[in-house]
């Protein structure tokens, strides 16, 4: 064995040090914050004088920390801060006892001694990144997301400004202050046609209808079932070995999926299909094999596939799923109509291989790595609906091969009719919104939207939006934040008082509440500060607890603020589908996504049609995945491809005459006259049945006029004379 000599890894620390950290580090806080207001987070304080060492509390644990001086600030305070936080600059005389350098003699092995397994499980692939995250009490989040940018990745970090923000605002914009108000007149109750707080509703399904059915009817309600039968399965169907892929299979390989997903512990999927007897110490629970053998399984899962679309002449790596995502939210355009309040936030997709397009890393959740999608929904009665997503592309978005951006947003540039320039968040904030744009509904969202001029262009096309203001190195444009604390200064608890800015000619809210340690600012262009009796919070003031009742706009925001982040929770908590859905393909992941989150818009369906609680998500997911493997779509609907197929109980076929079919993509009404199909911009646009006026796409081949659903059809059938 070698021998080698213990070293102290960074210089002593004792009784007249100094060193260097962070000023976010240093406590008590308040001080800090007061001597630099603007730069706290991002200050670094230099020749800090270490006097002492001690246990202190820190975020909510006892922790070793340095006692030091600031010499920036001489009112005698001794500020406290974790050591590992602190750096030592000068070492001092006398070291601390448990800092004095130690010889010690360290066994080291030799090379050849070393087991090559252990280096084995060492290894991690060039193109993973391990989600440690604060793991283990190591350094610093600032630290994590510098290496993570060092390494390449990008970074959604909730501590920076938004790109609007991020610069100071004018010298004689940063401290003018409008006046002070209580609005009698809410803007958007003022507007008749806006004067509405209509709750979601599925536009072919009543509530009634909703609450009786089982849960395969629901999974099939939110899901875009076209883009299955004109997309998916035709173009699976050019690779797939062996029987060709049916919308029935397509079902039974998912349940195939969701039930495994309903068992944490198994990670070789194949044992669902084993032979071996069931046991109570290994393998899976339950087999698989009765609904789907694995050889078909296999075949599907390599041969699935996500767009018909021919690749474009540039680069695209995005290519794979803009079918699919355009596909989601069409169809929740076409059948969801979304509620009066709407909560916009973030999702995370996990996802480990950082070479995947529009890689990311969102330290704020749970799940901080892989791909983020801006969501938005609904939430009526606590139950929250996904209508519309993006994904964040970052610097992966592609560009043509003209250079300029392949995909340009409807609402880059200027806006025409109010010559107000669209930034970068302010378009996102307008394509989010699309399907609400001139209906007056609110939008509710934290501080990363905070952006005037995004709240204006939401104003702008006929959308109210409210956004929670936070100082990030700057305050947002046109909110005088120092001035809105110092009005507050003396004033009691729950004492609320709206603050009326202009920008660009457009009058906008800032609503405030005075808490017991800070202001809640609000930027909003609609709401009052009427007091909700029904929604109380409590404090606690000079050791005693007082309750005040939240004004309007802030239960607003306090109510719908987790929606999105409910959605969240539920796709991955008890487990989430991308759990047990392993793979290395990229666009799976995201299909896992879409998934997941119309799932969870079924149950939450459910829960509204009934009036009752959610139905908790196993529970839902196992009876889901028995109904979907045990399914016979195909008999039923009589439909693959988008024709009709032959009965597998060996009826003959169907007189020449008849026949469902579905109507091509971007087509309204037959038109006699011209032989033809009349042009429409809507993909998959319905209308409704002749029979029961369910609104369908199907029609029988005998008269192309009159639109029938499948139970229709039936009866046209019998009414031919003709056995199905």
């Amino acid at each position: 064995m070698m021998m080698t000599t213990a070293k102290s890894k960074s210089k002593p620390s004792g009784i007249g040090a100094k060193g260097s950290a962070c000023a976010r580090f240093f406590h008590p806080g308040q001080n800090i914050r007061d001597q630099w207001p603007n730069t706290h987070r991002t200050h670094r304080v230099s020749d800090a004088l270490v006097v002492g060492k001690g246990i202190h509390r820190v975020q909510k644990k006892e922790q070793l920390c340095y006692e030091c001086r600031i010499p920036n600030i001489d009112d005698n305070t001794i500020f406290h801060i974790v050591c590992r936080n602190f750096k030592v600059e000068d070492a001092a005389a006398t070291p601390f006892d448990d800092e004095r350098p130690l010889e010690a003699v360290v066994n080291v092995p030799n090379a050849h001694e070393i087991d090559e397994s252990i280096n084995n499980k060492l290894r991690v692939s060039e193109s993973d990144v391990v989600p440690n995250f604060r793991a283990g009490g190591g350094g610093s989040l600032a630290e994590e997301i510098a290496e993570l940018r060092q390494q390449g990745i990008e970074v959604d970090d909730d501590n920076e400004p938004a790109p609007e923000n991020a610069s100071p605002p004018a010298a004689a914009s940063m401290f003018t202050v409008g006046t002070w108000v209580t609005p009698t007149v809410c803007p958007r109750k003022a507007n008749a046609a806006t004067n509405n707080n209509t709750r979601g509703s599925w536009r072919n399904f009543a509530w009634a209808k909703i609450k009786e059915m089982d849960e395969l009817a629901l999974f099939r309600m939110a899901m875009p079932e076209e883009w299955v039968v004109d997309v998916v399965l035709p173009a699976t169907n050019t690779i797939i070995e062996g029987d060709k892929l049916s919308l029935q299979d397509f079902y039974c390989f998912v349940g195939c999926h969701f039930f495994m997903a309903c068992f944490e512990g198994i990670s070789d999927r194949r044992l669902w299909w084993s032979s071996k007897p069931i046991t109570i110490d290994e393998g899976a629970p339950f087999r698989l094999k009765n609904y789907m053998s694995l050889r078909r399984f296999n075949a599907i899962t390599s041969a699935l596939r996500f767009t018909s679309k021919e690749p474009p002449p540039f680069k695209d790596p995005f290519f794979d799923v803009r079918e699919m995502i355009d596909a989601y939210n069409t169809h929740m355009l076409i059948e969801y109509i979304p509620s009066w309040l709407n909560c916009l936030d973030e999702s995370m997709n996990t996802f480990l291989d950082k070479n995947c397009p529009g890689f990311m890393s969102v330290p704020r959740k749970p799940h901080p790595l892989g791909n983020e999608y801006h969501t938005i929904a609904d939430g009526d009665d606590g139950k929250p609906i996904v209508w519309r997503v993006k994904m964040q592309e970052g610097k992966d978005r592609p560009k043509d091969v003209m250079g300029n951006w392949a995909f340009p947003s409807d609402f880059e540039g200027t806006n025409i009719n109010t010559g107000r320039k669209y930034t970068k968040t302010s378009t996102l904030m307008c394509e989010m919104t699309v399907p609400i744009h001139g209906t007056g509904k609110v939008v509710s969202m934290d501080s990363g939207f905070c952006v005037t001029c995004g709240i204006l262009h939401l104003h702008d096309h006929g959308v109210y939006g409210q956004a929670l203001i936070k100082k990030r190195k700057y305050w947002p444009k046109g909110v005088p934040g120092d001035q809105i604390s110092d009005y507050f200064e003396g004033k009691p608890l729950g004492f609320v008082k709206t603050l009326q800015q202009d920008m660009d000619g457009v009058q906008f809210n800032i609503h405030c509440t005075r808490d017991d340690k800070f202001v809640t600012k609000m930027m909003s262009t609609h709401g009052l500060l009427n007091l909700v009796p029904t929604h109380t919070t409590w404090r606690q003031v000079d050791g005693a607890w007082t309750s005040f009742h939240y004004a309007q706009y802030l239960s607003r925001h306090n109510r719908s603020k987790h929606w999105v982040d409910d959605v969240n929770n539920r796709r991955h908590d008890p487990i989430g589908l991308e759990q047990v859905w392993h793979t290395k393909w990229w666009p799976t992941r995201q299909f896992t996504f879409i998934l997941s989150l119309v799932e969870t818009n079924a149950v939450y369906s459910r829960a509204r049609a009934r009036n009752e609680k959610t139905t908790p998500q196993l529970e839902f997911r196992r009876k889901l995945a028995l109904k979907m493997l045990t399914n016979t779509i195909d008999m039923e609907r009589g439909h693959v491809e988008g024709v009709i197929t032959r009965s597998k109980r060996g009826a003959g076929s169907l007189d020449a005459g008849h026949c469902l079919l579905t109507r091509p993509n971007f087509t309204g009404n037959w038109v006699g006259k011209t032989n033809s199909w009349s042009n429409i911009t809507t993909k998959y646009a319905k209308v409704k049945c002749d029979g029961c006026e369910t609104r369908i796409r199907t029609y029988c081949k005998c008269n192309r006029k009159v639109p029938l659903c499948t139970e229709c059809y039936g009866n046209h059938l019998s009414n031919c004379s003709i056995t199905p």
